[in-house]
């Protein structure tokens, strides 16, 4: 048996495990590119700031629940509900309290 044939079978499988393990990194780091690119061809001239949307965020969720055309009326908070994770996980939990008063 030759000396790389050796050090192959003892350690081919760590290296593989590596290879494996970079081809994972580089998919996670691609996912987080494709998001970055889509949120900047998402981006419009003119934009709401988290706080400026959760200043109006009630008026919203009581619009939307009854049954008004939010996107229409209140086309930047809209906007920014669907590029912004945490204000729409505070328009969440709004919109299930004004539903149950309602």
């Amino acid at each position: 048996m030759k000396f790389n044939q050796l050090l192959q079978r003892l350690f081919g499988s760590k290296q593989e495990e590596s290879l494996s393990m970079q081809n994972k990194m580089q998919a996670g780091k691609s996912e987080q590119m494709q998001k970055v690119m889509m949120m900047l061809s998402n981006t419009q001239e003119v934009e709401m700031t988290c706080d400026e949307v959760f200043a109006v965020l009630d008026q919203f969720a009581e619009l939307a629940a009854r049954g008004e055309d939010v996107s229409h009326l209140m086309p930047l908070v809209k906007h920014h509900l669907d590029m912004c994770p945490d204000c729409q996980e505070e328009y969440k939990v709004l919109e299930s309290i004004v539903q149950n008063i309602a």
